[in-house]
């Protein structure tokens, strides 16, 4: 009976715990309300008066409405336990945070860190990481005025084990060279990384001498050296590398990154093996390399602009589509044209990034200009490290996606000399990029190499011109026949002719007379910003319209 009367007590402090709830007040109310209702009623009926003295009487007089002024307080408890058994239910419905949640979402966060720092196939550090480690041991480098070494490594040999083996032997053989590399540098405090396709990084901070670099080198050439099994078969594995040396041969992560990779070029040129880079950083040059450092701050930072030059299809007389180009609104240099900073940032290893912002921009540019009802193509110039790059054709594809863009829409331009500097990886990249649609054109055609083997190969939509060609084709038979030749050539191989460099309505007249299909140049607009090319548009519309009206009346008056 004891333990009744506790629990009873326990349960009526327990909804009395948060205090009184509005079920409660509302409850009470309204018993009271309907408690005074039949007092008044009892009184009218005995003819008592309406007073408190009278209400009180009738109170007293009635036993029944002495035990209905309990009724409110029982309402009042009643609604006390409704709320408090309400908020209860809600509570329970209510998700209930638990301490693993948030161990969950420490190691989300950390999972998600790993991934943005970690190249997924092989595991070591991607190129981004790897140059943010390398700047801070560069800071630390410049307080301490201590020495920084590089390494870069390219597989010899490597494109054809893809070509022969397919991708995916590929990848078991890069997995196989990332073991081996961490094996070589275990235990020496140097930082590894994948640079791009099989291209690997190397970072040794505090470098005492050269010749922990050399030393570095043949022990990586060692731990290659054993053949590599791909399933029956044994492959020979051998690198050509490179090194560089903070602050000798450059003062910045990009710049000692790509003096690393263009003695390991020299390297492979010569046979493979090892070689530093020999030059000294010149004291005048140490400008243009803090300009690599502002390049990638300008990138990251917004600080470039997109320019636009309108393609004009010359036989249909409309308007075909723009060439995207960048410049660079300096903060204490001034506007720079592309110039003075593309040769830097191919040299610094930033044109992957730069082409990736002048891909998007471009492609946001003409989602905007679709949506203005101007259905018109955009051409965008790509670099050689680009198309070396197995990932560029899923880049390319998620930019297409993000902003909408039919991928017909988008053409590639690649100069022949990018094309020739490695075939077959870079005939790889060129035909998934063709295969998803987008247009794949030739720049500076007759400049370069000009194989003709290769040409029929390349999965092309068109050619274009190079521009000293066009200049003087008016005054010389030679540029002239070149001319010619080159647009009979394009059309035989089922392909577009493009001129650039026109500058006076009579080279415009003479290429129509020829069959060019595409010309381009300060004749019919330079290059400009977006805005600028709007009103372009606009007017190109209205003088044509004009045009069209003055046909029209001429033949109607015939």
């Amino acid at each position: 009976m004891q333990q009744s009367n506790a629990e009873f007590m326990s349960r009526v402090t327990s909804i009395f715990r948060g205090g009184i709830s509005r079920y409660a007040l509302y409850a009470f109310a309204i018993a009271l309300v309907a408690v005074l209702v039949a007092t008044i009623a009892a009184a009218m009926l005995t003819g008592l008066p309406l007073t408190p003295a009278g209400l009180y009487a009738a109170q007293t007089h009635n036993p029944m409405l002495l035990a209905l002024d309990a009724v409110p307080f029982i309402f009042a408890l009643w609604g006390q336990g409704f709320g408090a058994t309400f908020s209860s239910d809600t509570d329970n419905q209510r998700p209930r945070k638990r301490a693993g949640d948030d161990n969950e979402k420490v190691a989300l966060q950390a999972e998600a860190r790993r991934l943005e720092q970690e190249d997924a196939l092989t595991g070591l550090a991607n190129r981004g990481h790897f140059l943010k480690q390398l700047d801070a041991a560069l800071q630390t480098a410049q307080l301490d005025r201590t020495r920084v070494g590089v390494i870069v490594l390219d597989l010899d040999g490597f494109s054809e084990v893809n070509d022969q083996f397919g991708a995916a032997n590929g990848d078991r053989v890069l997995k196989s060279v990332a073991r081996r590399l961490s094996n070589a540098v275990e235990n020496t405090g140097a930082v590894l990384a994948r640079l791009s396709g099989d291209s690997f990084g190397l970072a040794i901070d505090t470098l005492h001498s050269n010749g922990v670099l050399e030393d570095m080198a043949a022990r990586i050439q060692d731990v290659l050296a054993p053949p590599c099994t791909l399933d029956k078969l044994s492959l020979n594995l051998a690198a050509s590398i490179g090194g560089a040396v903070y602050p000798d041969h450059a003062t910045d992560s990009y710049g000692l990154v790509n003096a690393a990779d263009g003695a390991m070029q020299h390297a492979k040129a010569g046979g493979g093996g090892f070689e530093l880079v020999q030059t000294a950083l010149p004291v005048e040059d140490a400008e243009m390399h803090s300009l690599s450092a502002e390049l990638r701050a300008a990138i990251d930072e917004d600080q470039l602009v997109l320019y636009l030059q309108p393609l004009i299809d010359i036989q249909a007389d409309e308007v075909h589509g723009v060439e995207a180009l960048v410049r660079w609104q300096h903060p204490r240099r001034g506007f720079l044209p592309p110039g003075e900073f593309i040769p830097r940032a191919e040299r610094a290893g930033l044109m992957h990034d730069l082409s990736k912002w002048v891909l998007r921009r471009a492609l946001e540019y003409n989602a905007a200009l679709r949506k203005e009802g101007w259905s018109i193509g955009v051409s965008v110039n790509l670099s050689a490290r680009s198309l070396l790059d197995p990932e560029f054709p899923d880049v390319l594809a998620a930019l297409l996606a993000e902003y909408d863009v039919p991928s017909e829409v988008l053409t590639i331009e690649i100069t022949e000399d990018t094309l020739m500097s490695d075939q077959r990886r870079t005939m790889d990249v060129v035909t998934r990029v063709s295969n998803m649609g987008i247009h794949i054109s030739i720049d500076d055609f007759g400049t370069g190499y000009s194989q003709l083997t290769y040409l029929k190969r390349l999965p092309a939509s068109e050619i274009k011109i190079d521009r000293s060609f066009v200049t003087d084709m008016l005054e010389s038979d030679t540029d002239l026949a070149i001319v010619k030749g080159t647009i009979e050539l394009g059309h035989a191989l089922g392909l577009r002719a493009v001129a650039e460099g026109i500058e006076h309505e009579n080279q415009s007249v003479r290429l129509r007379e020829l069959g060019c299909d595409i010309i381009q140049g300060y004749y019919m607009g330079r290059p400009m910003p977006i805005d600028k090319l709007r009103e372009w548009l606009a007017e190109w519309q209205l003088h044509h319209q004009s045009r069209a009206v003055a046909i029209g009346e001429s033949s109607h008056s015939r």
